[in-house]
């Protein structure tokens, strides 16, 4: 019965010169080289060590593991990382360690373990100038100029992209809240179930825990299907072959294929029918944009 006369705010773009920044320097970290310490010194974050690990049984002896990784990534758990950070190379010792609340494994959270830990090697992590050459090394750059502005294009797409679902977002909730309806119970557990997947081997009340958990979401994503459907159907904004064809086109361009081998490739993977949805939906959030008013923040 209404589907405008909304106000929408569409999310500014912001924190685009630390974001640009964040990612030269994870190129930076990626086209590091890692070089060995060999004086004295504890282990500090961003080391890589290489440890042994003991679990240590009553009779105090256990299996021993080797590991490496990166301190302060997270890779092993606080109280390990800890321990390893009070030795130096050659050294170990006997250490208490306590698996944090929020540990994967619910079975193992709060339990503690003996462990003994060797520190066999650290290695500093060197990273290449952030120059001209080190552009050129990445790929087609001319300079790092020409690099930043190409990280700094994709993150303004990037950033269009979440702004424009956070408006479609909004102008859907808007539509349902002035809409109201309910959906058959049986759509919304297909729609969960598509989502959980294959229950065989998830213990029963575990299911049903996280069944309870998504059904609410999974419901008001089904009324957002129901509702793109139904305006698609009332407004004749279905995909035509002409949009599938210039879509096809402009896939095989930027792919440098051919279209027909592009077609067939979708049918074959069958997303053919997911990019005429990604068409219809476009001309839907079209119509539905004009019908309201989107400021700009």
């Amino acid at each position: 019965a209404r589907l405008g006369g909304f106000k929408v705010e569409r999310p500014p773009v912001e924190g685009l010169d630390e974001k640009l920044q964040e990612v030269l320097e994870r190129l930076q970290e990626q086209n590091g080289t890692w070089a060995p310490l060999e004086g004295g010194g504890a282990a500090e974050d961003g080391d890589m060590v290489g440890v042994e690990i003991e679990r240590l049984e009553e009779d105090g002896e256990g299996v021993t593991q080797p590991y490496e990784f990166v301190l302060g990534r997270g890779d092993a758990i606080p109280d390990i990382e800890e321990a390893i950070k009070t030795l130096e190379i050659g050294v170990s010792g006997e250490f208490v360690v306590r698996f944090p609340d929020d540990f994967p494994n619910e079975e193992r959270r709060g339990e503690e373990e003996h462990l003994r830990i060797g520190l066999l090697a650290r290695n500093k992590q060197e990273l290449p100038e952030l120059d001209d050459e080190f552009a050129k090394k990445l790929g087609e750059f001319e300079s790092l100029d020409d690099l930043s502005a190409k990280v700094r294009s994709d993150l303004e797409r990037e950033a269009d992209d979440q702004a424009e679902g956070a408006v479609r977002g909004q102008l859907l909730d808007s539509i349902l809240e002035a809409n109201p309806f309910t959906v058959p119970v049986s759509m919304v557990n297909r729609y969960v179930e598509s989502l959980l997947g294959n229950p065989e081997n998830v213990p029963p009340e575990k299911w049903e825990e996280a069944k309870e958990q998504i059904t609410p979401q999974a419901e008001m994503a089904v009324k957002r299907i129901l509702l793109i459907d139904k305006v698609s159907d009332a407004e004749g904004l279905t995909a035509t072959e002409e949009e599938l064809d210039s879509r096809i086109e402009d896939i095989a361009e930027k792919s440098g294929e051919n279209p027909a081998k592009v077609y067939a490739n979708l049918q074959k993977s069958e997303r053919l029918e997911a990019l005429e949805r990604e068409i219809t939906e476009r001309k839907v959030f079209d119509f539905l944009k004009g019908q309201s008013e989107i400021i700009a923040n």
